[in-house]
């Protein structure tokens, strides 16, 4: 499987794209503007997108969704509990930016928990994960992985690419991050489900590469040895054992 990246809109939200045999899913296109570099890297491969993810419905992470449905054709899938959330997305974007993306299109299924996503021969499984917003999901990939990161900046790509090896994959939306945890401070937030989110992704194995929703790369080992935020939410000490 390759795994791709891009930064996109003014909140700087990671969009990636998940490729494998041919396929692809496209996640978390967050902006109307920049997301137009995802859509040329994906026909310039001749990739097959076979639906379209959100782990969220904030603005910042759907608001590319209309400009790559449009394109591909491809299913918009989101979980139930943030389909209204994703419905006021260009009028929250416009009362925090001044500037209204297009609306977002009506989802075409939903995330559940062990919901799977085939792309080639690899699947996705959805953990539900919801403390940042009630339909929060973390997209959880097994497996080979080859890193491609893309990274879109002033208009400019620079692509860096990595050898493949074998190691497990989550995209954790605005749950966890490299350093910290999503906000929990804003309507439809909950800061115990949040503690029950992190206790689930604090169980997959300590290998596994974390893809935020914001910011760069880490690894699940390193957040619970160095986050403050995630080992106070877990009632462990900082560098305590796993």
């Amino acid at each position: 499987m390759e795994v791709y990246r891009w930064v996109l809109s003014p909140l700087r939200s990671n969009c990636y794209l998940l490729a494998n045999s041919g396929e692809a899913v496209i996640i978390d296109p967050g902006w109307h503007e920049g997301v137009d570099e995802v859509i040329r890297f994906v026909e310039a491969r001749s990739l097959k997108v076979k639906a379209v993810l959100a782990t969220h419905g904030h603005f910042d992470h759907v608001s590319g969704v209309s400009t790559v449905k449009s394109v591909f054709n491809a299913p918009f899938l989101i979980h139930p509990a943030d389909v209204e959330i994703a419905r006021r997305a260009h009028k929250s974007a416009f009362r925090y930016l001044g500037v209204e993306p297009p609306e977002i299109p009506e989802p075409d299924g939903g995330l559940r928990e062990d919901t799977t996503i085939k792309v080639g021969s690899v699947e996705l499984r959805v953990m539900e994960t919801p403390g940042h917003t009630p339909g929060s999901v973390t997209l959880i990939a097994p497996g080979e992985v080859l890193i491609g990161d893309l990274l879109l900046e002033a208009a400019r790509i620079a692509s860096l690419t990595s050898p493949a090896f074998k190691t497990p994959v989550a995209l954790t939306g605005d749950t966890l991050f490299k350093g910290s945890i999503g906000r929990v401070d804003l309507p439809g937030s909950s800061l115990s489900d949040m503690i029950v989110s992190l206790r689930k992704i604090s169980m997959l194995p300590p290998e596994t590469i974390i893809y935020p929703g914001h910011g760069p790369q880490t690894t699940l080992k390193e957040e619970l040895q160095g986050n403050p935020h995630l080992t106070m939410l877990l009632g462990k000490r900082k560098g305590s054992p796993k």
